[in-house]
Formats: C-alpha cells, sequence, structure tokens
C-alpha cells in the first residue's frame, strides 16, 4: 500500500470518528437536555415527519447553502469571500482530488493536463486564495473583529491556504523539473537520442522546461520537436498557458530550477502537498472546520428562518437542533460586531457579553468540560448583560438560535443557583451585606469618593420624608408588605443616606427590584434624583461584587 493511499486511510477513519463523536454530541448535551426533554414532550403531539417541509428544506438548500442567501444579506464582502472558496474549494475536491471516482467516470476523455481541466483547477485554486485573502484582510482590517479572532479562525484559512499554494507549487516544480520531463519521455515516448532533443527543445521554448544544458536554436529542430510532441503528447498535455497561475509561479522559480531538481523538489512540494490535504482531512470534525459540515445541516434543519423558537415549544428533533446549533458557528463574528450590549464589553471587557464567545463558554459547558468559578462567572455576566433582543439570531449567516441557546442557558444557570448579583444578592439580608461591603480593602472603591449621587449630600439633603416617592412607586404598590418583600422603601432609603449609611442601603431588594420607571424622581416635591440614586447604588454593589474585593458573607453569619 502506498503512501497516499495509507494516509487517506488513516486520515478518513479519525475524520470518521471525529464526525460520529460530533454528531452524537448533538443528541447527548446533558447540561441542557433536561428541559429540552419536557419541551420536547410538551409539543409531542406535533412531531416533525420527514415527509413534512420538504419543498421548503429544498429551497433552503438552494437559496442558504448553494446560494449563501443569508451570507449576502448579511455583508456582501463576506458573501463574495465565501462563494469564492466554496465553489473554488468544491471544485477542486470534486474535479481534482477525486478525479479518478468522479471526472473520469464523467469524461472517458479526461487527463489533469489537457483543458478545460488544467484552466478549471488553476481557475478553482485562485478563486480559494483570494477568498482567503479577502476573509483575512477583512479580519485585519476590523479592529473589533481582530480582537475577537482566535488561533483557530487564522489556523483554518492559512491551512487552506497552504494547500492552495502547495499545489501551485508542485505544478510549477513539474513545469521546470528535469526530472519529470526525463520520466515522463522514458514511460510514454521512447525516444533516441535526436528525438528527444528535439522534444527538450520544444518543451523548453513553449512548456516552461528548463534544461539541464543548453538546447538548440535551430528552427529545424524545434519544428521537429514539435512533431514529435503532436505524434507522444499533445493527446494528453494542453498549452501550459492554461495553467495561468502555476506558469508565472514556474518562471519565478527558475533561478532555482536546478536546485530544485537536484533535491527531487517535485516529490517535496507532492509530499507537502498531500500532507496538509490529510491533515485538513484529520481536522474537519474539530474545532472550526466541522462547521463545513453543521452549518448546512442547521441551515436545512432551521428552513430558513430568522426567528426564535419559544422555550415552551418542541424543537423538531428534540435536544439535536440545540446540540448542531452549537457546532454551526463559522466565527464569522457577526453577532458580535452587531450586539446591542457591545458597549458593555467595551466598558467591562468580559468575552461572554459577546455572542460569539458566549457560544464558546456555554459549549465547553455543555460538553461537561470543568470551568473554575471564575468562567462560569463570566459566562453568567454575560447571560445576564443580554438582553435578548434577537439582532444575533436574526443576522446570524449560520442560521443559529441564538436567542433560544440565551434563554435556556440562563434558565439552567438560575436553577444552579448562578443568577449574577441580582440572585446573589438576595442570598442575604442586607445588614449582612453591609458588614461585608464594609470590610472591603481600605483605598479600594467601585465609585470614587465624592463623585457618585449617592456620596453627595446635595442630591438628597433636601429630603423632607414625605413618602411622594414610595407612593407612587409600583414596585411598593404590587407589594402586601413592602417591609417583607422589599426591606426598605424608596424614602427609607434616603433617610438611610442622609446618615450616611450607604452600605446598608445597597443590598436592599427595593434597590434591587427597581425597574427605573422614574416616577417617584418625577413625582418628588425636592426634585430628589431618586431613582438616579437607586439606580447608581445597584450598580456599584454589582461592580463590588464582580470584583470581589470584600469578604463574602456565608450562611454562617446570617444564622
Amino acid at each position: 500500500m502506498d503512501f497516499l493511499n495509507t494516509g487517506v486511510r488513516i486520515a478518513g477513519l479519525i475524520c470518521l470518528m471525529g464526525t460520529i463523536w460530533r454528531v452524537r454530541g448533538w443528541f447527548s448535551r446533558s447540561w441542557l437536555a433536561p428541559w429540552q426533554l419536557r419541551a420536547h414532550h410538551a409539543g409531542k403531539k406535533k412531531q416533525w415527519s420527514l415527509g413534512r417541509g420538504m419543498v421548503t428544506k429544498a429551497l433552503t438548500f438552494l437559496q442558504d447553502i448553494l446560494l449563501l442567501g443569508r451570507t449576502a444579506r448579511t455583508n456582501p464582502v463576506r458573501w463574495v469571500m465565501h462563494m469564492l472558496i466554496f465553489y473554488g474549494f468544491m471544485g477542486l475536491l470534486l474535479f481534482h482530488a477525486l478525479d479518478d471516482q468522479i471526472t473520469l467516470s464523467l469524461f472517458d476523455d479526461y487527463q489533469p493536463t489537457l483543458n478545460p481541466w488544467q484552466w478549471l483547477r488553476n481557475l478553482f485554486g485562485l478563486m480559494v486564495l483570494a477568498g482567503v485573502v479577502l476573509a483575512g484582510g477583512r479580519r485585519i482590517a476590523n479592529s473589533n473583529l481582530r480582537a475577537l479572532s482566535r488561533i483557530q479562525d487564522w489556523g483554518l484559512l492559512v491551512l487552506v491556504a497552504a494547500i492552495c499554494l502547495s499545489g501551485f507549487l508542485l505544478e510549477a516544480g513539474k513545469i521546470i523539473s528535469p526530472a519529470v520531463f526525463e520520466r515522463m519521455v522514458e514511460e510514454y515516448a521512447g525516444l533516441d537520442q535526436e528525438e528527444h532533443r528535439a522534444l527538450q527543445t520544444l518543451w523548453v521554448r513553449e512548456f516552461g522546461l528548463v534544461a539541464p544544458a543548453p538546447i538548440s536554436l535551430d528552427p529545424a529542430v524545434l519544428e521537429a520537436g514539435r512533431g514529435i510532441h503532436e505524434d507522444s503528447c499533445a493527446t494528453c498535455h494542453a498549452p501550459m498557458t492554461s495553467a495561468f497561475v502555476s506558469l508565472p509561479l514556474a518562471r519565478a522559480l527558475r533561478p532555482m530550477a536546478g536546485f530544485l531538481n537536484s533535491i527531487g523538489g517535485d516529490r517535496i512540494f507532492w509530499y507537502a502537498h498531500v500532507l496538509l490535504c490529510l491533515a485538513g482531512l484529520a481536522l474537519l470534525p474539530f474545532g472550526k472546520w466541522f462547521h463545513v459540515l453543521a452549518t448546512p445541516a442547521n441551515l436545512v434543519m432551521r428552513e430558513g428562518r430568522q426567528d426564535s423558537v419559544a422555550p415552551d415549544k418542541a424543537l423538531p428533533r428534540g435536544n439535536m437542533a440545540n446540540g448542531l446549533g452549537l457546532d454551526a458557528c463559522t466565527r464569522c463574528g457577526e453577532c458580535s460586531l452587531h450586539c446591542s450590549v457591545r458597549p458593555a464589553f467595551v466598558m467591562l471587557g468580559n468575552p461572554d457579553i459577546l455572542p460569539s464567545e458566549k457560544l464558546i463558554s456555554l459549549r465547553n459547558l455543555t460538553l461537561g468540560k470543568p470551568l473554575d468559578n471564575h468562567a462560569l462567572e463570566t459566562l453568567v455576566e454575560g447571560s445576564r448583560i443580554c438582553t435578548q433582543c434577537m439582532r444575533c439570531t436574526t443576522i446570524c449567516p449560520a442560521g443559529i438560535d441564538l436567542q433560544r441557546l440565551w434563554m435556556e442557558s440562563t434558565r439552567k444557570l438560575h436553577q444552579q443557583g448562578r443568577g449574577g448579583p441580582n440572585t446573589d444578592i438576595r442570598k442575604f439580608p442586607p445588614a449582612t451585606w453591609a458588614r461585608a461591603f464594609s470590610s472591603q480593602e481600605a483605598g479600594i472603591t467601585s465609585t470614587p469618593a465624592g463623585e457618585g449621587l449617592a456620596d453627595r449630600r446635595a442630591s438628597f439633603w433636601s429630603c423632607i420624608q414625605c413618602t411622594t416617592c414610595t407612593s407612587v412607586c409600583p414596585v411598593v404598590a404590587v407589594s402586601e408588605n413592602p417591609t417583607r418583600d422589599l426591606d426598605l422603601t424608596p424614602q427609607q432609603i434616603m433617610n438611610l443616606l442622609r446618615m450616611g449609611l450607604k452600605e446598608e442601603t445597597m443590598a436592599a431588594r427595593m434597590v434591587w427590584s427597581c425597574t427605573t420607571c422614574y416616577k417617584c424622581q418625577e413625582y418628588c416635591p425636592q426634585n430628589i434624583p431618586v431613582a438616579d440614586i437607586l439606580y447608581e447604588l445597584r450598580n456599584i454593589a454589582s461592580t463590588r461584587l464582580r470584583h470581589r474585593r470584600f469578604q463574602h458573607p456565608s450562611h454562617e453569619e446570617v444564622s
């Protein structure tokens, strides 16, 4: 068994096993499974069948997969980029890599060195390279996207480009190689010395060959060589001008032709090209590569929808839809670039605020990968800040139902007691949190002293405790027992602030239940910015919780 067949079998086996492992994960995302199963059983009467919506799926395949319609609506530059890479790579795969299985079975007279195949091979390779250049340039030119790009994003582009470049180098190396020419003549022509010299002269003049010795410039020798070429070579070799990428590259390599011939450069290029192709095949199920299979599957599953499936509705194929969505991400970054809470990421620096980064953390969590406490808190904060505006779901070119993933993951995190500051603050009474906040390290404050409204006596000093803010507050109105449910009412918070007891107010449930409707502030006869102060207190406490700059309270303190 030769090197190529052995390599294909090994890489193919790795690809197959990896694909089975990835597809199996679509049905066994244990972290989200319990709610998924309930949702599935709730909609059992509307089970998805193979015959339903086949026309819609066919149209989705045509529009969103073959024509990349969703990508075109998102970003025309990305559409051009992906069309070049997609159709260029598919052309190389079908009519070059699989030529013995596909092209030869369709065209009996197929030869890779004849036209249109030689010309198409150069065209497809150039298309892929142009697409890769556009993709890399887009990531470099856009500073926001560049900051989000990871090793796998660059690695995929580098590997695809290396496969095409090594292919062009292989063809260029063959064009100039005397060793390749000698093997061809020996195997197919069987010429004597004069005929060999004449054919070599023609190939040097018209096919880019670099001869090891000076050639004859006699026109008669050239014509004799052309006749021999017509008899022995023309049925398999088209003019090299159709190799419009490889031929200029071969001319650039001419000064190195002797050195390359001495070290077997054509064989080196062949092994490099084959190894890179085998690496691409073996890596297909891993990382970003897998979107080649998962994204089309997700688009067909979603049937071209741009909206979200409500959490109380059954998903097609049960839990598969969420698992497939987690693997379908192409990491194009469009969701993060258009995220409505991106300014929060700029201020806080938490990558999990952005959809593309949060999806990675969520995928690791559903796969059961251990996440440390910091990573979990980062995910919780990103989930909490999300406003579920559906921008990411609408714009996603892979058709992922991100809205549902965020809603389900947020619910699951809440079930595990990880709801962020709004949940943590309610675990202990305000007095306990006041002692914790007071234990903060000296000199470290979330808001510089005197800069916040809650630190300025002028903000609330004119409060006359008329209870107007409490009377108009809708949060107080819906509570049967405000003292029990809210700890403090708005005017009581203002009174504590007047006494300099800011830490005693920050954990009050009134502060964390405030809807910032601004009724208290609008109706206050003294024009006190009550709502702004409540909002500031919540943010100060949230910042302190986020940075954990104090001794966290424990249940023992409460008991």
